[in-house]
């Protein structure tokens, strides 16, 4: 089963799809009640927000334009489609999770499962994934089917997927993680609870993508960025989100850094803030003038967190990426 590339596809196909009206079989739950309490790291996708919103559309098209090792997004959803018998379009919304955020990038102990919602028959995508997979086995668990295979890229080489809901509801990734999803699911495990569900809410609220991880700032900390960074101050970042919204044409991020205290905030502050002003004399104008839209300051709630927050216009955006890119 590959694995790793249906995880890459869905994704795609939930950042540049959606569907519109209820999302049958769902009830008031949504993906991120079926995240397991034991989850380091979540990343959530409004599809449904996202669909033919001008200003993602308009960055989406410059990218593939400008990057020709980017696939169109038109190409993938068809991909999708063919491999797994479900239209881009019935995505709804879905939830990317990792229970070890330290293991979250190595190849053979990656942690990962993808719970997608959607208005779809549920069966097509087992049936799909089997028509791609030649060791695709059935097994029981908790009431469930998972179908699993062998995957060198997933921890204990073992990548699953389970039926949630007969009516668009399926979790996909390692099999620990399935097991977790479905588990929480049939309410015999907690769902994301705590510091990083309080974060989560707040990341996400009016967002059309948001996350939320535990931060490894002993890790990252003395690691050379460049420019005379002193990377040194993210040794007290515990927590971290990310925001993305639209209004109409402008666009909106916010990352948000939470510090463990108030001084060790005003330490990072003052960090990000000279690599900013170091990072926007790149001596290409539309570059610079994004970069100077980037702000970085203590949140006015709460002194221990601090906020790096950008709005700009998609066509800017876009004149950026070009200058990026070429």
């Amino acid at each position: 089963m590959r694995s790793r590339r249906i995880i890459a596809a869905l994704l795609v196909v939930v950042v540049t799809a959606g569907c519109t009206g209820a999302v049958p079989g769902l009830g008031g739950a949504g993906p991120i009640d079926q995240t397991p309490d034991s989850a380091e790291a979540v990343f959530h996708v409004d599809a449904d927000g996202l669909e033919e919103d001008p200003a993602t559309a308009a960055i989406l098209e410059s990218l593939s334009e400008e990057d020709p090792s980017m696939e169109d997004p038109e190409e993938v959803s068809s991909e999708f489609e063919d491999e797994f018998n479900v239209a881009p379009g019935d995505v709804s919304e879905a939830v990317v999770f990792t229970e070890d955020v330290e293991a979250a990038g190595a190849y053979g102990e990656q942690s990962v499962g993808l719970i997608v919602h959607g208005e779809f028959d549920s069966a097509d995508v087992v049936d799909g994934i089997r028509e791609q997979s030649s060791d695709l086995e059935e097994v029981e668990y908790n009431d469930h089917t998972l179908y699993t295979g062998s995957d060198e890229s997933l921890a204990g080489d073992t990548a699953a997927v389970a039926v949630l809901d007969e009516e668009g509801q399926v979790v996909i990734g390692d099999r620990a993680s399935v097991e977790s999803v479905v588990d929480t699911a049939a309410g015999d495990a907690d769902a994301l609870s705590g510091d990083l569900k309080e974060e989560y809410d707040t990341a996400s609220d009016g967002a059309l993508a948001a996350g939320v991880t535990e931060f490894p700032g002993e890790e990252l900390a003395g690691q050379s960025v460049g420019a005379g960074v002193d990377t040194s101050v993210l040794e007290s970042v515990t927590l971290a989100s990310y925001g993305y919204r639209t209004d109409d044409e402008t666009v909106s991020t916010e990352l948000r850094l939470h510090a463990e205290s108030a001084s060790d905030a005003q330490d990072l502050r003052d960090v990000i803030a000279g690599a900013l002003v170091a990072a926007g004399d790149t001596g290409y104008e539309d570059l610079d003038a994004e970069l100077d839209e980037i702000e970085a300051e203590q949140d006015g709630d709460d002194e221990s967190i601090v906020v790096v927050s950008y709005e700009g216009n998609a066509e800017d955006i876009t004149n950026a990426i070009e200058t990026v890119l070429y």
